[in-house]
């Protein structure tokens, strides 16, 4: 029942706001309408359907006894009805014409009046009883006028209920939409600024979402200067280490050349590659302006750089998909992964769909495949050779794949590797939010 409730109740916000307002109006008027229709039954129509089976047996009762015509027509005069006397000798129909709940309180009237023989015609413009006379030689026709039975109170109670909640549920159904549009604003402030991208938010609303909104405003300024401390650290690493590297790679240039002297420039490479590579990698993610691009084309143009003799790149899949991405960050973390692929295989496929609200690009390879194990021993820095197949423009330093993913990461998108299914190697799968 508990789970049935959450697939039946609305998800989203406004929609359980509107619940909450429009379920105690619907239940509060029908209740009052209830309330209301049972005691005009059962009280209201009950005194006015005695009074007209009252007033049927009293003229009955005098016509019986022939009483002087004026007194009856005077008398006919003040209760407002009219009597006809019937030739007939009996009632063609017994009973109530429409057993109606606003007419058995007029049918149990004239049961209590001891009258087992009658008719209550409700079908024509007047309320007609008839009665047969006490000798059964004649048929009575009393007409009573049918409003009798129907008080306007009845339609104006329910016509100005109703016509005041819609009235009322349409002002809150506004004053809720504007509640309802800073919480929207506040989330995709929110979604934008976790996907990189800075935009201009200003809190409105309500005071707790003003409150909720200068704290995402507070907690996103903290993150900014966070990241542009770590690119000044990484900056100033660099800047520090260049000089003595430079120093050391200048002395070895200078020394005889031993295996020694060559495995000591190797390393001093990587070292100067390194601080290189993470300087570059934290300036391009604080400082890079998200630009619309195709991404089919975007991809083009990156592969179009590996098409060589000895390596192939096919790509495949949806041509229609554009969005804002960070053009130089992405570039750096497709070519690492296509170098990759170049380093341990000859052919590299690459697929672009669309599904739902996402972008997934498969970079399938022909190489020897990767342990699934290990598979996310591959996106850690450092790692190189078969023990992570890493490769990126920083040859042999291993940081390919780890700034590939930071860079994914940063479009709050995700990486993951498999072997592929369709070709003998591995299999690369980018996922990336989809925005326009």
């Amino acid at each position: 029942m508990k789970n049935y409730l959450k697939q039946v109740l609305p998800k989203s916000l406004f929609g359980r706001f509107f619940l909450i307002l429009i379920a105690p109006v619907i239940l509060s008027q029908s209740i009052i309408g209830i309330i209301f229709f049972e005691k005009y039954t059962q009280t209201i129509l009950g005194i006015i359907s005695t009074r007209m089976a009252g007033e049927a047996s009293a003229i009955t009762r005098l016509l019986d006894m022939n009483c002087d015509k004026e007194y009856i027509d005077e008398l006919k005069k003040s209760m407002n009805i009219e009597v006809e006397i019937l030739n007939d000798a009996k009632l063609r129909k017994q009973g109530i014409a429409k057993n109606h709940q606003a007419y058995r309180a007029l049918k149990k009237a004239i049961q209590k009046k001891g009258y087992t023989n009658y008719y209550i015609d409700t079908e024509n413009q007047n309320m007609d009883i008839y009665i047969p006379s006490s000798n059964n030689s004649e048929i009575y026709k009393i007409s009573f006028l049918r409003k009798i039975l129907y008080i306007k109170i009845i339609a104006i109670v329910l016509g100005s209920g109703i016509i005041s909640s819609i009235v009322f549920l349409l002002i809150s159904f506004i004053f809720l939409k504007n509640q309802i549009r800073p919480i929207r604003r506040l989330a995709k402030a929110v979604t934008e600024f976790g996907k990189g991208f800075d935009t201009d938010y200003i809190p409105e609303g309500a005071l707790e979402i003003r409150e909720a909104g200068n704290a995402f405003c507070q907690m996103k300024i903290r993150v900014n200067e966070l990241m542009n401390n770590r690119m000044r650290i990484l900056a100033g690493i660099s800047h520090d280490l260049r000089t003595p590297l430079t120093k050391m790679k200048l002395q070895l240039s200078l020394m005889p050349k031993t295996k020694e002297t060559e495995w000591l420039k190797r390393d001093v490479n990587m070292m100067i590659s390194m601080t290189e590579s993470f300087t570059l990698h934290a300036f391009e993610q604080n400082r890079e302006i998200p630009v619309h691009k195709n991404i089919y084309s975007f991809i083009s143009e990156i592969a179009n750089d590996y098409q060589l003799d000895d390596f192939a790149v096919n790509i495949s899949g949806n041509t229609d998909i554009t969005m804002p991405i960070k053009c130089v960050s992405l570039k750096r973390a497709f070519m690492n992964i296509i170098s990759n692929a170049k380093k341990h295989s000859t052919h590299l496929y690459i697929n672009i769909a669309k599904m739902n609200n996402e972008i997934i690009i498969a970079f399938e390879d022909n190489g020897y495949g990767i342990d699934e194990e290990s598979a996310e021993n591959l996106f850690l820095p450092f790692k190189t050779g078969n023990e992570a197949r890493t490769h990126s423009l920083d040859e042999g330093v291993g940081l390919g794949l780890s700034i590939a993913r930071d860079a994914i990461i940063a479009h709050s998108g995700s990486i993951r590797a498999t072997n592929s299914v369709n070709y003998p190697g591995a299999c690369f799968v980018v996922t990336l939010p989809y925005n326009s």
